[in-house]
């Protein structure tokens, strides 16, 4: 398995095991099929993707077959919805990361108020989000791999003590990060994503 198919389960796999079926599986889902038949091609599965309406709008969903549950619990993995998820023990990051960010990642505009020259400005945001666990960790193996340096896992919401956002808006630190992802070769990536991410960043080029 590659470390972007790795991600991809990281970011959106759902174990299913004895108490809930016969047979363990992990199960998959997502309004891109990109990641769904990534995953099918570099498992090599026999079971086909399904296309069902979810809250009025297209969703795939792929039954995932043979995966050891023990090898991927080795790398640290732990259900979704658990208050402390960990970050894979995996060498080489890149792969791992883009998968996560496609998934788990948004662009946005924000306005930047300038008191002193009573001026606003409009910037590009990444926000990354997911368990604060997790991004703590995936926050230093970014900044180690990128030299973006560590940012400080902020709270989804008030209530909230379980999941978290990561924000990235210098310009500098974005295209660093777009290379990172991005810089051929790169075998695995979703176009969508991409293409989204590089019209963002040419607007807002200094």
């Amino acid at each position: 398995m590659n470390n972007y198919t790795l991600g991809i389960i990281w970011a959106l796999g759902r174990y299913v095991d004895k108490t809930q079926s016969p047979n363990q599986y992990f199960f998959i889902r997502h309004n891109r099929k990109h990641f769904l038949e990534i995953v099918r091609q570099d498992l090599k599965l026999k079971s086909s993707i399904h296309t069902v309406t979810h809250r009025d709008k297209l969703q795939y969903r792929l039954k995932i077959s043979g995966l050891d549950i023990t090898e991927i619990q080795r790398l640290g993995w732990s259900p979704r919805m658990s208050e402390q998820r960990y970050y894979p023990n995996i060498s080489g990051h890149k792969g791992f990361i883009r998968a996560y960010l496609e998934i788990h990642s948004s662009l946005d505009i924000i306005t930047i108020h300038n008191r002193q020259r009573r001026r606003t400005r409009r910037q590009l945001r990444l926000r990354i989000y997911g368990n604060r666990h997790f991004l703590e960790q995936l926050n230093e193996n970014l900044a180690s791999e990128t030299g973006t340096g560590i940012k400080k896992v902020q709270q989804a919401t008030r209530k909230s003590q379980v999941s978290g956002i990561l924000y990235y808006q210098s310009p500098v630190e974005l295209r660093v990060i777009f290379n990172y992802l991005y810089r051929p070769p790169v075998q695995y990536f979703d176009r969508t994503y991409r293409a989204l991410f590089y019209d963002q960043l040419s607007q807002f080029a200094e």
